[in-house]
């Protein structure tokens, strides 16, 4: 059964974060929350139990039905689109509802579009999901710049995280002692339901982080956090996030999403790009769905 307010509230605080360069209006956040949580409603009554179920034809029921059964305005149903799209967008990029086969939104709108007859067979116009190889350098310079505590402490992050291609929350609660593992090429990690995954990898970057845990030993702190903030506290998914935001501005690098999933993501189609086996690579980012991590083949050239 789909927990409506729960997911919903979800949607909202994502939507509302610093996901976006261009932050949505609270207008639209209030409009696409309220469209968003009657779609769950119409999914609970039509008896779908879980939102992966919810295919193109149940979305375009819902966006094109208006009240009394006829068909809703065209405002509506751009609206309603609008709103779904960018809804499934969130539920993959927080992989907790899946798996997921597509964006049953943007399906229907390439759709409308090949009915149409406009841009048949052109992909919806969205920001890539991942950084280009020049970004990635530019990045690491950028993070590489400053020889201060934090200095050092964001490059090893920015390093360690397109080595391993963690989420937030995962780094932030590693211990100290996962940096043995992390040089070794594999680390265990608990990640969303619990679920325990290995990690298998190339520690590309482990100069950097060795860098760090030296500079770290000078952080006075009664934390046992692998990465510490200048003041000796554990870093937390606030913090990593706006780091990494930081050093995306400064390198002049815009995308879509700006926070440690879009440099996750980017690790994906990295290890993907350099040969590494499909198979391993769904194992690492711990998605449940093969065809969650294919998504990410060839983005990368």
């Amino acid at each position: 059964m789909i927990d409506i307010e729960a997911v919903t509230e979800g949607f909202i605080r994502w939507i509302s974060g610093p996901n976006f360069r261009n932050p949505y209006s609270k207008a639209t956040i209030r409009i696409y929350g309220r469209n968003v949580h009657r779609f769950l409603e119409f999914l609970d009554f039509d008896g779908v139990e879980r939102i992966s179920e919810a295919s193109i034809h149940l979305v375009r029921k819902f966006v094109m039905t208006g009240q009394s059964g006829g068909t809703a305005p065209v405002n509506t149903q751009n609206v309603r689109t609008g709103a779904l799209a960018l809804f499934f967008d969130y539920l993959e990029s927080t992989e907790e509802h899946g798996p997921f086969s597509g964006n049953p939104a943007r399906a229907l709108i390439e759709d409308q579009k090949h009915k149409k007859g406009g841009n048949v067979g052109k992909a919806t116009a969205r920001l890539r999901p991942v950084l280009e190889w020049d970004d990635m350098d530019r990045l690491q310079y950028e993070a590489s710049k400053q020889e201060t505590i934090a200095g050092i402490r964001d490059a090893a992050l920015i390093g360690f995280i397109f080595d391993t291609g963690l989420r937030a929350s995962e780094i932030c609660a590693l211990p100290h002692s996962a940096a043995e593992y992390y040089f070794q090429g594999r680390l265990r990690v608990i990640g969303k339901g619990d679920k325990e995954r290995l990690v298998r990898f190339t520690p590309e970057h482990a100069d950097r982080l060795r860098a760090w845990i030296r500079t770290r030993a000078r952080v006075v702190s009664k934390s046992d956090a692998l990465f510490l903030t200048d003041e000796g506290n554990a870093l937390s998914t606030q913090v990593l996030y706006m780091i990494v935001r930081r050093l995306l501005d400064r390198a002049g690098i815009q995308k879509a999403q700006q926070g440690p999933h879009l440099l996750r993501h980017t690790a994906a189609s990295r290890w993907l790009a350099k040969g590494m086996d499909l198979r391993q690579v769904q194992e690492n980012m711990g998605h449940s769905n093969i065809g969650t991590t294919s998504k990410y083949l060839h983005l990368l050239g």
